[in-house]
Formats: structure tokens, C-alpha cells, sequence
């Protein structure tokens, strides 16, 4: 899938030959052969001369930038890792693969909600769908049906365990709801997100204040996958396109968690990943909006979502807190299902 489908075959072989000849070239001449006769069969000569490209070849950035432009502009291909979809839109490769290192969902359902029920709260699974499920407009190519029956099976895995859900992928829908080089939703998805949380929870939490979220301005935006697109001084001619993101602020009015010793009360825990973790996206200011009501977060950059719960639950906030209910945000790519019915 071309992005730049006029770039000619032969433009195309002119770059590729350059490209791939020019590093060579210059290393040979400027590295020593007899240095390079080492154990060719071993490798030792090929580590040798990427060690020496490496070190001392002075375009070395320039020549990754123009090979990925290539790449990405005439294969609308990226590195491996992620996946490039229509009108600029990247994908994370985890959505196309099972997950690696995935636990028994619904075994960790009855532990989770097991300690959560005995500290006297509602454990309320948030599963978060695939970017791939909610962008397919702009895929390349579709995904299997175990990919695509994965989300509903995890809704019915909740329900079985006795737990209720939120069906996220109404609030999601759109292409404005996740950023278009990154893994993760928008603000404005964000934003949707809470407020279906908020219906769901709907006159069962004590309003402990009153919380307003506005928008305050807008910034340049370079998503987590641009990483696997390094097209850098030729961007402007071969994309991604830049993106803009909006920044968002929530004040707090009214006091009327605050007992008569200053002490708030904190009626959710928000426990999850970097959809809600990065402060890009002001998950948990939108949180506190749509329930008018105080929200901690303990969710994780980095570590998935089974971590970011263990070590809550193997700490002291859960009974220090009190929460009347655990959000526990789980993207639905760290979630393996067809392996429990094969």
C-alpha cells in the first residue's frame, strides 16, 4: 500500500541501490581490510563491519531516515513492530499477534475479584478494544475471526465471573477516538470513555466534589509508533502526517468529600496501563468529571496490565483507601482467548 504511489520503479531502484551500496562502499574504504578477514563463516568479519558502520559512518542517521521514506513512502511499509495503515493511520503489531506473555483471564478475574470484594469494593473490568477493531476502515488487511470474536468473549468471560462491564467500543468509534501515530485513544476518546463509565455508574457513587474539565489549548503530538517510522528530514514529503493534541485541565469546586479533619474520600481506584497512566490523554481528570467524584490512579506505564494490579493489590492503598470501586483498565491486546477453548 503505497503512500506515495507516484514514486516510480525506477526512482524506487535508484534509492534502493544507493542506499544499500553507499554504506559499503565507505566502509570499505575507510576501514581496514585485514581487519575484515576475520573468521568469515563465524560472522565475526559481519559484526566487525556493522561495529565500524556504526561507529564511525557519519550518515549513518541520514541514510536510516532516507531507507525508512523509502520504505514507508513507495511500500507503505514500517519496522517490525508495527503496522501502517490508510491515510496515515499506524497500528501497533501486537493488535495482529497473539500476546506473548498473557495470563488465564478468567482465573485472574476470580483472584482479582476475590481480594477486591474483601476489602469491601466492586472490581468493575474496563477492557479497552483494539485500535485494529475500531480503525478497520483503514486497515490493511482484515484480522482473523479469533481476533475479531476476541472483545465479546472477554464481556461474557466478565459476566460469568459475576462482575459487571462496559461495553467500550460505542464510545470508541470514530476516527477522531484514538491518535493516529499512536497506540493509544485521544483525549476526546479518553473523554467518551469516562462518560460511558460514568453512565454506567450513575447515581451510585456520593459526590465527594464537583470536578470540571476544559479544554486549554492544543500541542504538537508525535505518537508512541512513529518510532517504527524514523523518516526524519523527509517526514514532510512522505509522512506521517504531524498531529495535534488536545490538552485538557480539571479543577476541583466544593468540598463536600472533606470530613471535618480535612481528610477526602477517595470512592474509585483507577488501576490499569498507559491508556490511562500518560497524562496525553487526562483519563483520569475526565474520570473525575463524569462521576463527580475524587478518582486515584494507580495504573503503570510499560508493565501491562496484570502488574499495575498485583503490586495494588499487594500494597496498602486498597485497604488504606476504601475504594467503593476498582476500575482495572485492560487493553484488549494483552488478553489471549482462543487458547482456553483449544
Amino acid at each position: 500500500m503505497p503512500i506515495l504511489p507516484t514514486l516510480n520503479a525506477h526512482v524506487f531502484a535508484a534509492s534502493f541501490i544507493g542506499l544499500t551500496l553507499t554504506p559499503g562502499a565507505w566502509t570499505i574504504a575507510n576501514v581496514p581490510l585485514d581487519e575484515l578477514t576475520a573468521d568469515v563463516i563465524s560472522g565475526k568479519a559481519q559484526r566487525l563491519y556493522e561495529e565500524r558502520f556504526d561507529a564511525s559512518f557519519p550518515m549513518r542517521d541520514t541514510l536510516r531516515q532516507s531507507w525508512a521514506a523509502v520504505k514507508y513512502g513507495a511500500l507503505g511499509e514500517l519496522a517490525e513492530g508495527a503496522v501502517a495503515g490508510r491515510d496515515g493511520v499506524l497500528f501497533t503489531a501486537e493488535e495482529f499477534a497473539a500476546p506473548a506473555d498473557s495470563r488465564d483471564f478468567a482465573s485472574e478475574l476470580r483472584a482479582v475479584t476475590s481480594r477486591v470484594r474483601k476489602a469491601g469494593a466492586e472490581l468493575i473490568p474496563v477492557i479497552v478494544p483494539d485500535k485494529a477493531r475500531m480503525r478497520g476502515d483503514v486497515l490493511p488487511r482484515a484480522r482473523s475471526a479469533r481476533f475479531n470474536a476476541r472483545y465479546d468473549h472477554l464481556l461474557t468471560i466478565i459476566a460469568e465471573a459475576g462482575l459487571r462491564s462496559v461495553d467500550l467500543r460505542p464510545a470508541l468509534t470514530g476516527p477522531q477516538a484514538f491518535m493516529a501515530t499512536d497506540t493509544h485513544w485521544s483525549p476526546e476518546g479518553a473523554a467518551a470513555v469516562a462518560d460511558r463509565i460514568g453512565a454506567l455508574l450513575e447515581g451510585e457513587i456520593a459526590a465527594t466534589a464537583t470536578f470540571e474539565t476544559a479544554q486549554i489549548g492544543t500541542r504538537a503530538f508525535d505518537g508512541d509508533l512513529l518510532a517504527f517510522v524514523d523518516t526524519g528530514v523527509w517526514r514532510p514529503l512522505v509522512g506521517p502526517a504531524p498531529e495535534v493534541i488536545a490538552t485538557y485541565e480539571t479543577t476541583q469546586a466544593g468540598d463536600a468529600g472533606m470530613d471535618l479533619f480535612g481528610d477526602a474520600e477517595t470512592p474509585v481506584a483507577l488501576v490499569g496501563t498507559s491508556y490511562s497512566a500518560r497524562t496525553d490523554f487526562h483519563f483520569t481528570g475526565f474520570l473525575k468529571s463524569a462521576l463527580n467524584a475524587d478518582v486515584i490512579s494507580f495504573a503503570m506505564e510499560g508493565r501491562g496490565p496484570f502488574i499495575p494490579m498485583d503490586r495494588f493489590l499487594d500494597g496498602d492503598a486498597l485497604s488504606d483507601l476504601t475504594p467503593q470501586i476498582v476500575l482495572w483498565e485492560i487493553p484488549e491486546r494483552y488478553l489471549d482467548t482462543w487458547s482456553q477453548d483449544q
